[in-house]
């Protein structure tokens, strides 16, 4: 079985600790070597991660991250652009749509 895991600030986690999820990651300084030491674990299938902390990251690491699929990277916020949502629609079921 895989897990789900929820990386952020306290904020961000608590609200997913509320609705029951227990694994929860706080994003520390070094919120890069957060995700390296995630995606070594071979028992987290998703890893949703706060969209602050993917914009904090550098374009090619950000790519990468999006780009997994074994763990699949979530990016959550309130706004959906559509450039992410076109990667994680074609990564889930293998088909550009607008293509």
């Amino acid at each position: 079985m895989v897990n789900v895991v929820i990386l952020g600030s306290n904020e961000f986690v608590v609200g997913f600790q509320l609705a029951g999820i227990k694994e929860t990651v706080e994003a520390g300084s070094e919120p890069l070597k957060n995700i390296q030491e995630l995606r070594k674990r071979k028992d987290i299938g998703i890893i949703v991660v706060e969209e602050k902390i993917m914009e904090s990251l550098e374009q090619h690491e950000r790519e990468e991250i999006e780009d997994s699929v074994d763990p699949v990277f979530i990016p959550l916020s309130a706004k959906v652009e559509q450039d992410s949502l076109k990667r994680l629609i074609k990564k889930s079921i293998g088909i550009d749509l607008w293509g």
